[in-house]
């Protein structure tokens, strides 16, 4: 958008015969990039990407869409700052690898639109597109795009003002840089549907994207089987999709070999306790910039008969079962010492099976409405955030820890779909219940730091 007083400066150095500096380099401003909103099929992984100096804060900033008549159809209420990068991603779900916000309105209207970037009341930058009619834009509509295309804006930041000649149709590239463009002519109209994106380290070099599922502390004994070719396979399956390596780990113990090079570590309702040997390594993972994701399951959920539950290994011994623990596995992983969050030990099978809510807002919760806790435990949060709960009691909670990122789950059956590492399966489906699926992927991301 033209800025009247500096286009007043820029006159005045002319008629004193210097040559006025760039308009673009004086601005500085934060412009629309790329936008993708035409997915072969049913519209999935629509997105929009911003462009500016990393660490321009966003705060008052909002993204406003309209369809071809001018008429306003949703408002992005936009949260953070650019990232280090360079680049800010608004996607419509979490198909969209290293999106930094999520939010179904990213899915703009087909064939013809318009996206404006407003801080307060107003406009930054505007992007109209296809058959726009009235929408606001800048000069000409930059061409609507076959299916599977994006408009983007090659080089990246390129503004003149005209729509029609900064952007041009592109295969799509968020949180990258642009610069694939594709001829309309030689694109089909009905592309195959693409792939979801996979978690890109470029764009974010913190990235790591090994996913380990810790089996070390039996955690398939007996009827749980939360293993990635059982009960946890379909969210195994999710993160696939998005590019992650996920793996388990097997043994009797976790050394920092084990964790060299992965994102983050999934411990799902262990049933034998840690040394400290091995809280050490966890918590030296964690503090290096890995991911930690403890789920528990409710008191006396002993599925090995050892005398240690869930809650008692992230929390230590309490005391009383088993009889009597060697000194280095007593405090186990001491999770409220070690990470802030810990798990109640007031819980039992008798628990209710409860719908949990959001309590604050927060990029993981974005289209999370209710999740499951199949009879589970509450969160104990000593440092951190409740994130969602019900009756006054949390149940998702998260911390970061130095440079890395711990979040704690009461229940681990919400993660299960019902499958079994032989093939059986039971009628529980939770992975399909609810937000279920939605908030476990996530979690993940937002560990692997794939959502910041």
């Amino acid at each position: 958008m033209k800025i009247t007083s500096q286009l007043a400066i820029a006159l005045a150095f002319g008629a004193i015969g210097l040559v006025a500096p760039s308009l673009k380099a004086q601005t500085n401003k934060i412009v629309i990039n790329e936008i993708y909103y035409d997915s072969p099929g049913e519209d999935h992984g629509s997105f929009l990407e911003l462009k500016g100096t990393p660490g321009s804060s966003l705060n008052g900033f909002t993204i406003q869409t309209q369809n071809a008549k001018g008429n306003l159809t949703n408002s992005i209420k936009l949260e953070g700052s650019i990232p280090r990068v360079g680049y800010f991603v608004i996607s419509q779900d979490n198909t969209v690898a290293g999106a930094n916000q999520i939010n179904e309105a990213a899915n703009l209207v087909n064939k013809g639109g318009a996206v404006q970037l407003m801080n307060g009341s107003s406009t930054v930058d505007a992007v109209a597109y296809g058959n726009a009619g009235t929408a606001k834009g800048e000069a000409q509509a930059a061409k609507d795009t076959p299916s599977g295309s994006s408009l983007a804006r090659i080089p990246d930041g390129t503004d003149t003002d005209n729509n029609a000649k900064d952007f041009m149709v592109s295969k799509p590239s968020p949180g990258v840089a642009n610069g694939s463009s594709v001829p309309v002519s030689s694109v089909s109209p009905s592309p195959l549907k693409p792939a979801p994106s996979a978690p890109n380290t470029t764009q974010n070099p913190s990235l790591k994207r090994r996913i380990l599922f810790d089996l070390t502390k039996h955690e398939a004994a007996g009827n749980s089987d939360w293993r990635i070719d059982g009960g946890y396979s379909e969210w195994a399956d999710a993160l696939k999709k998005l590019g992650f390596e996920v793996s388990s780990l097997t043994g009797k113990s976790i050394s920092s070999n084990d964790l060299n090079g992965a994102g983050v570590l999934v411990i799902p309702e262990p049933q034998n306790p840690f040394s400290d040997t091995e809280r050490s390594v966890i918590s030296s993972f964690v503090a290096g910039g890995g991911g930690l994701l403890m789920i528990a399951d409710h008191r006396d959920s002993d599925r090995d008969n050892d005398g240690w539950d869930s809650p008692e290994v992230f929390n230590g011994w309490d005391q009383k079962s088993p009889a009597n623990v060697p000194l280095e596995y007593q405090k186990s992983l001491d999770a409220a010492k070690t990470f802030g969050l810990s798990f109640s030990l007031q819980s039992s099978f008798q628990d209710p099976v409860l719908t949990i809510a959001p309590l604050v807002k927060n990029l993981m919760l974005e289209g999370v409405n209710k999740t499951g806790i199949y009879v589970g435990t509450s969160v104990d949060v000593s440092s951190g955030t409740a994130l969602m709960g019900v009756n006054g009691k949390t149940y998702f909670a998260v911390n970061t820890v130095q440079n890395g990122r711990v979040a704690a789950y009461g229940d681990s059956s919400m993660f299960s779909d019902g499958t079994f590492s032989d093939g059986t399966r039971n009628k529980y489906n939770n992975w399909a219940n609810l937000d279920n699926a939605k908030l476990a992927v996530n979690m993940v991301r937002w560990l692997a730091k794939d959502l910041n």
